[in-house]
């Protein structure tokens, strides 16, 4: 008989309406945890979304008492803006999902205006060089992985002796999450390579092409991709070029990025997308086609791995919809499982809830400082998916060692952004592919807690250090691999990097609409899965009290770009069409879009009639909800606020009601007073890079409270006390280093 999942056993109530904390009580429910949803009877739900967001949870129509009754019988609960917090309980985990947490903003919770006041607007690539107004809500689906991560770890906290407590997190921390890497400021830095790019990609050989009868993303990232690719397309003298004798994440700059595009693009052409895809993968060359989430619903390769399932839905029949988000080995997540009727749970959770008993109950005793205080994690790590999932798991207070290759994580030389990615680390350099490195290692695996790794599956096993051996050593053990197409099946040894799924997926036609397809500069699916693989591993340690064991846990790209867009990833006849963008998107009305002013870009969100005819005032023009982002109404809003300064016409729109926010930029960041309330920004003091500015941490937690931690380390700058605290002395480590096991 199976083990029950990772979180069985515990309850959470859920009484929220946002995409983010609906989308934590979907993740919860998908791993294990019985999700009760409070809706309104007999109402349907607005979008086939939420009958994804739903499924596997139970619904109940309760009022306020009835509602609050029930908390003292579950062991978290989930709100949001829309309702007010429960009362302090010792005993219960209070999840708060905001839109602006601790910033004090009387703007509404809008994923827009929270896009433009956390500089993710102005960021994305655009060919005007102008915000972007984005049309997959990312920040709402980061901030629903947060929150699921915080009451994880605050379950796993309570467990080991910490009270309940209030687990709070925001829009502003989840956009801010998105952008680790890219928001860290010192002195002297010039900001991310990413703020040179265009919607095709920020590296020429790294981005979208047009074929004979589509588009493909091609993501020769290093050099030898570079020259697969090169060798591929009978191009080899391009290595010889005069303006091409660099790396290819060198080639960012604009006439390099023209050059490259001018040789490729006629090769590109001449070929099916389906023609090029056959080739390249042959080639060993990172690629995919461009398509959309209905294709990507019914992709052959998908539906034969399990990622999309069918699902009967009550309302909607038939359906397609992503499988489980993570694959646990040892206590496997449930299957889909329709979402209910609203309210239909209500009598029999109301007969079952006296019956109810809370998991953990506070101790009397002294409770851990931070929620993985003890925590043995070895991070194997390199680029961003792989390191965002230990960053995290050092904020909530895990001890990281990064372990790394004697030439270091090959994204050190993005420095700045290597320390958003990797900051809160200790790092030794292991050669595991001498005999002496790899006992090293496995010595450190005898001591440690988790295991984080991004190899290709079947690297680990070369180097003789594969999932069953450590599992063997150390039966404890919870062992996280993040790979792009999954950790076996026929597509694993594809190498996978996030534009391939941002391309396969539907986000990059949905954002161009009926224009070119657009990548998105934020690199959501790398981000989305290792969050998704902190989550499923402080799981995976829940599942651990239990059970005794350790587990090997699945994260990918191709399954998380189906779990990251859960609420558009649903397949059925009559489906309507999702929201789309076009080129350099500035919004769907004139209502909801950006404008530039004298000196900068805002956004306006008016929700409502009165607030959009309070907009058209301001211009003295009559205005809708229906007037369109290019009509004559939008062109009169555009020309008045052109001729302001940005404060002053934001003050105007405040003062007129209109809900509205500054699309910052980068460098607008660490000078906004209201972000610094949020208290999602802080300072590191870095050895070498000096006084920083970064964002973090992510997750507040009122007990146990997450903190940034130590600055990203130098490359190897804590061998002597990793390996001490293995016992090694000074002559052991000083042979290790002597015979190049040990850099």
């Amino acid at each position: 008989m199976p083990e029950a999942p990772p979180l069985a056993g515990l309850r959470v109530l859920e009484r929220a309406g946002s995409l983010a904390a609906t989308y934590a009580g979907f993740l919860l429910s998908e791993i294990g945890a019985e999700v009760v949803k409070v809706e309104t009877a007999g109402v349907a739900r607005q979008t086939p979304g939420e009958h994804v967001l739903a499924r596997g949870k139970r619904s109940i129509a309760l009022d306020a008492s009835g509602w609050r009754a029930l908390l003292g019988h579950v062991d978290a609960v989930l709100t949001d803006d829309s309702v007010p917090p429960p009362d302090p309980d010792p005993d219960l985990v209070r999840c708060r999902v905001s839109a602006w947490g601790r910033t004090d903003s009387r703007l509404p919770p809008e994923e827009s205006l929270l896009a433009a006041a956390t500089g993710v607007q102005a960021l994305q690539w655009s060919w005007s060089r102008r915000p972007v107004w984005l049309v997959t809500p990312m920040i709402g689906y980061m901030t629903g992985i947060l929150a699921a991560l915080g009451v994880s770890a605050a379950f796993f906290a309570r467990h080991r002796g910490a009270p309940g407590q209030a687990v709070d997190v925001s829009g502003v921390c989840g956009a801010l999450a998105l952008n680790s890497g890219t928001f860290v400021s010192g002195a002297g830095h010039r900001g991310s390579l990413s703020l040179g790019g265009d919607p095709r990609g920020v590296y020429p050989t790294y981005g979208l092409y047009p074929t004979a009868d589509g588009w493909l993303f091609v993501g020769a990232l290093t050099q030898v991709f570079w020259t697969k690719l090169l060798t591929a397309l009978n191009r080899l003298d391009l290595l010889a070029h005069p303006h091409l004798q660099g790396e290819p994440m060198t080639f960012f700059d604009a006439d390099v990025r023209a050059l490259v595009r001018a040789e490729l693009e006629p090769v590109f052409a001449t070929r099916s997308t389906v023609a090029w895809v056959e080739a390249l993968r042959a080639a060993d060359v990172p690629c995919g086609a461009v398509g959309s989430r209905a294709d990507f619903l019914r992709d052959p390769e998908a539906r034969a791995l399990g990622l999309a399932v069918p699902v009967e839905d009550p309302v909607l029949g038939p359906t397609w919809q992503p499988a489980a988000p993570v694959v646990f080995s040892d206590t496997p997540a449930p299957p889909p499982r329709p979402a209910p009727l609203p309210g239909g749970d209500t009598a029999a959770v109301l007969a079952e809830a006296p019956s109810w008993r809370r998991r953990f109950r506070a101790s009397s005793g002294d409770g851990p400082r931070a929620c993985l205080e003890g925590i043995r994690v070895l991070d194997l790590t390199s680029f961003i998916a792989g390191p965002f999932c230990p960053l995290l798991l050092a904020e909530l207070g895990a001890d990281v060692v990064k372990i790394e290759a004697p030439g270091g994580d090959p994204f050190r030389f993005q420095l700045f952004g290597f320390v958003g990615w990797n900051r809160g680390k200790r790092s030794l350099v292991l050669d595991l592919k001498r005999a002496a490195g790899r006992e090293a290692f496995l010595d450190l695996v005898r001591a440690a807690d988790v295991v984080v790794d991004n190899f290709r599956p079947g690297v680990m096993e070369r180097l003789d250090i594969g999932r069953d051996r450590l599992a063997r050593l150390n039966p404890r053990l919870v062992h996280t691999s993040i790979t792009g197409y999954g950790s076996s099946g026929p597509l694993a040894a594809l190498p996978g990097f996030d534009p391939i799924f941002q391309a396969r997926s539907g986000l990059t036609a949905a954002q161009g609409g009926d224009d070119a397809p657009v990548l998105h500069m934020i690199a959501y699916n790398d981000y989305s899965a290792g969050a998704l693989g902190a989550l499923a591993t402080v799981a995976a340690l829940v599942a651990r009290e239990r059970t005794g064991r350790g587990q090997h846990v699945d994260v990918s790209l191709f399954r998380t770009a189906f779990a990251a867009q859960a609420a558009q990833m649903i397949l059925f006849p009559g489906r309507p069409p999702d929201p789309r963008g076009g080129r350099d998107y500035l919004g769907p009305a004139a209502s909801h879009r950006l404008y530039a002013c004298l000196d900068g870009w805002l956004c306006v969100a008016a929700g409502s009639a009165a607030e959009t005819a309070a907009l058209g005032r301001l211009a003295g023009i009559p205005l809708t909800l229906d007037d369109p982002p290019d009509g004559p109404a939008a062109g009169a809003l555009a020309q008045v606020l052109a001729g302001s300064p940005r404060a002053d016409a934001l003050a105007r729109l405040a003062a007129a009601g209109v809900p509205a926010a500054p699309a910052l930029a980068a460098a607008e960041i660490f000078g906004a007073p209201w972000l610094r309330a949020s208290g999602c920004l802080g300072a590191l003091s870095h050895p070498t890079l000096g006084p920083l500015q970064v964002v973090g941490p992510f997750i507040h937690l009122e007990a146990t409270p997450a903190t940034l931690g130590r600055p990203a380390p130098l490359l190897g700058a804590d061998r002597a006390s990793v390996l001490g605290e293995l016992g090694y002395d000074a002559a052991q480590i000083a042979a290790l280093v002597e015979a190049g096991a040990v850099g």
